[in-house]
């Protein structure tokens, strides 16, 4: 049997170029305190549910439907870490591409920009580190959503 792989995303210049351009408000990066546990945050892209948390992490259940994608993104002060569950799926960075199948696991450096599209259903677990949705900044989102996490 195929033994699974990881894969490590980091933070390079031109990710860091990247950001400079876009120049988020660093306000709407602080954690606001919301808890999210249990909650299914629906997306354009499918769903998410946050199935732990505390104050150091949070681990969240992602359903990415055939065909969709995230916005290409970056969360600049937090670390993200992918399990692939189940599904084909193509991480997309800036510098490469990645072909995540069942059992591979991704890191993400804080500053990366990353994206990932569904071939068809697609189950994902990510954990982040430290926990907060709103350190989330879109370079281009399908979806046209703009900056900021979802309001729930």
């Amino acid at each position: 049997p195929r033994s699974p792989s990881v894969i490590v995303v980091k933070c390079t210049e031109r990710d860091r170029e990247a950001l400079k351009e876009i120049y988020p408000d660093p306000e709407i990066l602080k954690n606001d305190g919301t808890q999210y546990k249990g909650i299914n945050v629906p997306k354009p892209w499918g769903y998410e549910i946050c199935r732990y948390e505390d104050s150091n992490c949070a681990v969240w259940w992602l359903h990415i439907d055939a065909g969709k994608e995230t916005s290409m993104h970056c969360h600049p002060n937090k670390a993200t870490a992918l399990l692939m569950r189940g599904g084909d799926a193509v991480l997309t960075t800036l510098h490469s591409k990645h072909e995540l199948t069942p059992g591979m696991g991704v890191i993400i450096e804080a500053g990366a920009f990353h994206r990932t599209s569904a071939k068809g259903p697609t189950v994902l677990y990510e954990m982040e580190m430290p926990n907060n949705k709103k350190d989330l900044v879109r370079l281009h989102d399908t979806y046209n959503r703009g900056q900021g996490y979802e309001k729930i």
